[in-house]
Parts: structure tokens; sequence; C-alpha cells
């Protein structure tokens, strides 16, 4: 029996494709799946491929002894920077051997909260990082003598499976007027407020808007149809038209389920969030080639700083940047889709890396 942890989407993504080769090579064991955050839907949850779903309680000592004593796993899993010292000290004292996959850390500031990082990651038995800087900013937390390895970050492995096993086609209007198109993926307020005066810019006459903001409830939609119509009137709303016969210029996405197809479709991504907060998913669009631009707040997110480092990610913060990205040359465009593509391909295989470092469960 094996247990999956996952704080959020992006994590539930990295443990998704560990499930998937469990599945594969050991269907016989039992797959617990938890989750945390209420980003993570139910739908999400009930279609995951493990044998029992549920959302995780407050970490408190007593919250997991049911869990434990009930199913008794012969080893806890959980994704990229989780750590729950309770949950942890629990499977400990049951000798339940404990992963830490895909990981990654920021380094914290100041004496106490090392302290309390390096006391919660220590609780792991193995930290298997996504990169090798990751790997080297543990060592540094915890000493050379915890195992610690860079095996990769599964999540490549669920946007690779998630695109080429799907179906659906994805492609322009039919007679689409405009020769470049400029997907806005995950946005919020601050995303659009730099990014929609960009349509009264006569340089980009030729080239399409299509938004999808990361909250698609009819409030917010109101409120961004109504932002839209300050710089432009050419606008259709995606589930108000058939979508092979919209010839405007912007196209507001109000629907889910479309944006890892629609990147195919497109010249340029933007991926929201990290003008505030922290960047979205940047491998999808990546797997693509596409040239991504993005907010400055990527830290913690390695895969987005390490395409930045490939001159295959902007960070942007004035249109003035964006227009100049937007502008680039058909050779440089190219180049940068070549190393955006090598770049999630090279990650292709982490959850199987992952599972055989575990250890298949007869060896166990």
């Amino acid at each position: 029996m094996v247990w999956l942890h996952a704080a959020s989407v992006g994590e539930l993504d990295q443990c998704k494709a560990l499930a998937l080769v469990y599945k594969k090579k050991e269907p016989e064991t039992f797959l617990l799946q938890s989750v945390f955050s209420d980003s993570v839907r139910d739908s999400s949850l009930e279609a995951f491929p493990a044998d029992l779903k549920f959302r995780l309680p407050l970490d408190f000592p007593w919250s997991y002894d049911f869990i434990l004593d009930k199913f008794s796993p012969e080893v806890l899993v959980c994704m990229a920077w989780d750590r729950w010292p309770n949950l942890l000290l629990a499977a400990k004292r049951r000798r339940i051997q404990t992963i830490l996959a895909s990981a990654v850390i920021t380094l914290p500031k100041g004496f106490l909260k090392r302290k309390f990082y390096k006391a919660a990651f220590n609780l792991f038995d193995k930290i298997l990082t996504s990169h090798s800087s990751g790997e080297e900013k543990f060592k540094e937390l915890l000493g050379e003598k915890k195992p610690i390895k860079t095996l990769g970050d599964s999540r490549f492995d669920s946007v690779i499976q998630k695109i080429e096993t799907s179906q659906r086609e994805f492609k322009r209007p039919k007679n689409y007027p405009f020769s470049q198109v400029f997907l806005l993926a995950s946005t919020y307020e601050p995303c659009e407020k730099l990014l929609l005066p960009l349509l009264q810019e006569s340089s980009l006459k030729n080239t399409a808007f299509w938004i999808f903001p990361h909250k698609t409830d009819p409030a917010r939609i109101t409120q961004l149809e109504s932002e839209i119509k300050k710089f432009t009137s050419d606008s259709t709303l995606y589930s108000h038209a058939e979508f092979n016969s919209i010839s405007s210029r912007v196209i507001l996405f109000d629907v889910l389920g479309i944006l890892a197809h629609a990147y195919r479709a497109a010249d340029f991504a933007y991926v929201g969030g990290a003008l505030h907060n922290r960047v979205h998913n940047v491998l999808e669009p990546a797997y693509f080639g596409l040239p991504l631009l993005s907010g400055p707040r990527i830290t913690h997110a390695p895969e987005a700083i390490e395409l930045n480092h490939r001159g295959g990610l902007f960070i942007i913060r004035t249109k003035e940047e964006v227009l100049e990205i937007l502008q680039l040359s058909s050779e440089r465009k190219e180049a940068i889709r070549f190393s955006n593509r090598q770049f999630v391909e090279t990650g292709r295989g982490a959850a199987e890396r992952i599972y055989l470092e575990i250890g298949p469960r007869k060896e166990r």
C-alpha cells in the first residue's frame, strides 16, 4: 500500500504521473491519494487513478491515527515542498518510509525559519529533487549525509501524457484574419492591466489576443468583458459563438478544459500569476515550443527559472518589453521552439525514475 499526498493542483499532477506508473507496474498495490487545498476540484479528485481519495485534515498530532492504523501504508510520498510535521512524525513512529519527490525549495532567511525547515525536511527518509539546483540547496540545508538525489519532476510526465494521449484537435477558426495569436493564460487583474492596453498598439494590429482568465465565474467574465471594451469592441465570448466561425481579434474563453490544447494554435503565450503572486504552469506551452512571457515571481518554479536561463521564457514588467518580444524574428522564434520542446523532453520519465527509487513493492 502506498500513500501519495498533494498540497494543491500542481502537486496532484505530479502524483498522477507516479500513480499511473504504479497502476502499470503494480496493479495490485492499493493507492491512497490525499489533497489539502480547496483549489482541487472534487471532480478532479474523484477522477484520480487511486483506490481511495480524500482530503487531508489539519496537521494535529492526532489527525492521522485512524488513516495510518486502518491502512498501514508502506510508503508515504509527498510532493514538491510539502511537509506536514505531525503526519511525518506519525508515519515514522509506524516505520513507514517517507519520501519527498519532485522536491523544490527556496532556502529560508532567518535563524528560526531555517531551523524549522531543517527539522521538518529531516523527517523525510529520502528527498528526490526535481532539478540539480534543488539538490544543492537541500544539501546546504540538511548536510551531505542526507539521502538526496535528483530524479526530475513527475509533472513533466503528466503534461506530456495529457497532451499526447488527447484526441482533441485545436486549430484557429476558419479563415481567421489575424496572422499571429498571443495567448494569455491563467490571467488575473494585474495581468490584464499590463497587457490589454497593447490592443491599441498599431504594430500589433495583426495580432489576436486569446484570453483564458484563471477564474471563469460569471462575475469575473463580466468584469473582464468590461475591461476589454475599454480598448476594443472586436471581441467574442467563446461560449456565445461557433468557434470555427469567429473572426474577432479578442476571444475570451469562459470554459474550462481547453487551455492545454489551445496552445497548439498560438504563436506566443503569457502565463499569468507571476506579476503579483507566483507563475502558473509553463510546461504545457513549453511542450509546443512557444516563446513564453511571465511576470518576475518565478522563484518557486524551477522549470520556469530554467526556461528563462535557456532564453525561452521572458520576464516582463512593462508593455514596452512585451512589444519587443512579440516582434521577435522568425529565426529567434524557431530557436526558442526547439529549445523549449527539448527542455520538456528531457523531463520525460521522471515518474518511473521516482518509482524505481522507492523500490517495487515486492522488493520492500
